[in-house]
Order: C-alpha cells, then sequence, then structure tokens
C-alpha cells in the first residue's frame, strides 16, 4: 500500500460510490451530527431543509475540512497515514419572509470521495504477482431549497443535481528473475449525473417559558441516476520514463449508457432547547444501500443505520466576559458501515467543538460566528483484518446580514 501525506488514500472508498463525507453543517457535526431536529436564526442546517424557515439573517456558511488518515493492517502488522485539505460545503441562505417563516436556501457540497492507492504483491507456485489499485473521483449535490410554515410546524425540500466520476485502474505483473512478462492494465472510467430530491418537517412546543421540545424527520428519495463508461482491458509497458504505453487492446468499449442507483434514507430525532443556554437530543439515521446497484450490479454494501447523541452548552449569553457566550458542543454516534466484506465494518465517531462569535454590530447589521468541530473517528473491530482511524478539523465560517433594513436617524 502507497503512503503519503499529500493526499487521501483510503481502501474502503473503491466500494459504491467512494467514502461517504460528513453530510452535515460543522455546528451539527460537532454534537455528533444531530441535525434532524435542529434550527438556527442564522445556521444553516441543509440536511433537514425544513429549518430554512427559521431563517432570520441572510448567511453565507462555507466550510472546510482538514483530514489525518491511519491505516492499520493485522497481518502483517503495519500503519500508513495520508492526509488532505477540502472545501466541505458552501450555503447562502436566504430568510424570504421573516413573518411567515418562509425561507431558501443555495448550496453546494461534496457526498463522497474516492481516493485509493494500494499494490500488493503475493506468491504464485510459479512465480510473484504485483497488483496495483488505483482510484480518483467523487460525487457532489447542487442544489437550492425552501422551508415553510408557522412558529411550530415547518416543512421543506430540497432538489437538485446529483453528478460526479469515478475512475478504476487495475494494473497485473508477474515479477521473475529469467522470464519476461507483460503487464495487463484495466481501466473503468464513469461520468454520471441525474436529479435528486429530499424534503423533511419540525414540530416545536413549549414545555415552560423558556424551554421547548423540537421534533423532525428528512427524507432522501431513491436516485437514478444516468452514467456514460468507458472501459479499456490491454497489455501495456510501464517505466517511470515513458509512462504506459500499449501493446496490444484485449477490449474496449466507448461510451457504454447505464444507470446508477444512489439509495434512499432517512433520519428521524429530537432536542430540548432552553433558550440561549443549552440543548440536548438524539437522532437515528438509516440508509438502504442494498438497494444501490452500478449498471444492474450490486457491490459489498449493505443496509446501514447510525445513532447519534449530543448537544451544546452557552454558559451566560448575556454577561459581559467573552468565554460565556461561545457555545460549547459535544458528540457522539455509532453504527454499521455502508460497506459489508468478510465482516461488517463498524464506526464510532467522537465529537467536540464550538460556536466563536466574532462580530454582532447592530449598526452594521453584521453578525459573524465561526464553528469548529474536532471528530474522531474508528472504523472496523477485533473481526476486520482493517483498521481505520481519521481525525478531522473542520472550520465553518458563518458571515450573517440584515438585508433590506431602512437606516433610522433620531
Amino acid at each position: 500500500m502507497s503512503k503519503g501525506m499529500a493526499q487521501e488514500n483510503s481502501p474502503y472508498s473503491r466500494y459504491g460510490l467512494g467514502d461517504l463525507t460528513p453530510s452535515q453543517n460543522n455546528l451539527n457535526r460537532a454534537m455528533g451530527g444531530l441535525s434532524a431536529a435542529y434550527s438556527n436564526i442564522q445556521s444553516v442546517n441543509f440536511t433537514n431543509p425544513a429549518s430554512y424557515a427559521f431563517l432570520k439573517i441572510t448567511s453565507y456558511d462555507i466550510g472546510l475540512d482538514y483530514s489525518s488518515r491511519t491505516l492499520r493492517t493485522i497481518n502483517p502488522p503495519k500503519s500508513f497515514t495520508s492526509s488532505y485539505l477540502i472545501p466541505s460545503y458552501f450555503q447562502l441562505g436566504l430568510p424570504l419572509s421573516k413573518k411567515n417563516n418562509w425561507g431558501m436556501n443555495i448550496g453546494l457540497r461534496p457526498i463522497s470521495r474516492i481516493n485509493y492507492d494500494i499494490a500488493i504483491r503475493t506468491r504464485t507456485p510459479i512465480d510473484s504477482v504485483r497488483y496495483g489499485y488505483v482510484g480518483n473521483g467523487g460525487s457532489y449535490q447542487a442544489y437550492t431549497g425552501m422551508g415553510f410554515g408557522t412558529k411550530n410546524f415547518t416543512v421543506g425540500f430540497n432538489v437538485g443535481y446529483m453528478f460526479g466520476n469515478k475512475e478504476y485502474n487495475t494494473r497485473v505483473s508477474f515479477v521473475s528473475d529469467t522470464i519476461t512478462y507483460k503487464m495487463s492494465n484495466s481501466t473503468d472510467t464513469t461520468r454520471f449525473g441525474g436529479i435528486f430530491y429530499n424534503a423533511g418537517f419540525q414540530y416545536k412546543f413549549n414545555i415552560s417559558k423558556t424551554t421547548s421540545v423540537k421534533l423532525g424527520a428528512f427524507s432522501n428519495f431513491k436516485t437514478e441516476l444516468s452514467a456514460i463508461r468507458n472501459i479499456s482491458r490491454e497489455t501495456i509497458n510501464f517505466s517511470t520514463t515513458n509512462g504506459v504505453q500499449t501493446i496490444d487492446s484485449v477490449y474496449h468499449g466507448t461510451d457504454e449508457k447505464g444507470t446508477i442507483i444512489y439509495p434512499a434514507s432517512w433520519g428521524a430525532g429530537f432536542s430540548i432547547d432552553r433558550e440561549n443556554s443549552w440543548m440536548i437530543g438524539a437522532e437515528f439515521n438509516k440508509a438502504k444501500w442494498n438497494d444501490y446497484r452500478y449498471y444492474g450490479k450490486t457491490d459489498f454494501m449493505s443496509n446501514t443505520w447510525t445513532m447519534r447523541l449530543g448537544g451544546q452548552f452557552v454558559p451566560n449569553y448575556k454577561g459581559e466576559g467573552y468565554w460565556s457566550k461561545v457555545a460549547y458542543r459535544l458528540g457522539f454516534s455509532f453504527g454499521p458501515e455502508n460497506i459489508k466484506l468478510n465482516n461488517t465494518v463498524r464506526q464510532k465517531t467522537f465529537s467536540f467543538g464550538t460556536g466563536l462569535p466574532v462580530r454582532r454590530n447592530v449598526y452594521t447589521n453584521q453578525y459573524t460566528v465561526i464553528n469548529t468541530a474536532f471528530e474522531l473517528s474508528y472504523r472496523g473491530n477485533k473481526t476486520n483484518d482493517l483498521k481505520e482511524s481519521i481525525f478531522r478539523i473542520s472550520l465553518g465560517l458563518n458571515l450573517g446580514d440584515i438585508w433590506f433594513n431602512k437606516p433610522k436617524y433620531q
């Protein structure tokens, strides 16, 4: 397996559409990913579009992720590290009507990433064989959505275009001191795209003057993506100076049309919220990855679920000290991955973070918050030959402004 510090290298990204990226805002990720029942006047919770109805400030929400991965193999015992820096989302939340609880969002975010470079050498009765597996690609969503309702009950939806590509390359070569073998090279490059939809609702009721309970649920509907694939099976020579030189082409498939089925998923949860003080909640997510298809074929995929627990605390929102106004967040999530090889791959994630107010100026109507999230994830258990740990630092910059307010003079 290759080793490097400049880019991601995850063997798990070989399956399906790749490694799934976190599907929540940085604020929510610091609380274990709680998002089904979460809403905020400034933060854009794109996981549940019903939350758009509560937007009161025009918000530019931008996220950035730095991740470090460590892979550990049991036999032989080795470890490999890679790291990468990517943008995690861009959102523009707009309060269309504050009085009537009507808001919208325009967003772009990655959904999955494919990035691995693996070398395996085995011994046959004749000679040694070297296998090289390289993959690149990923998928993205560009969308817009709306949320509307009353002060207690809201519904919302997102609609957009999901697109991406996946490129797999496999090279096989025999290593011999006496016989010269040619190398085989197999490539599979696919482009895909299609319309997707998701929807959600949120319901809020008060249990005291300052404390409320929120219920929420969302659903991402099954998506059929149109795909075009190019396949190549070749005999090649390869060198570091001349690169790949084709000797003989065994098979070429050009612009083969097909479909990729991206499965449905849903989530539901609740939170207990004391205004400007604290919040705790729990959420359950489920995805039907058994329905995944690539040109009619299944993969090593399995239905998955995730349990999320988390909350936040603000010491003294009206206090004079800066740190008393900071939101401190903590969370935990666990469940099986959507990949099933010889055994189910388990994952668990610990997270914490802060909401740091930077500017709140009533004269310029500008509100700025920096949301941080620190996540430590583990994949695998005692039954898996390959274990992976991921440390992720996420930075979200939330820039808010109140538009169309006329200045007043005394």
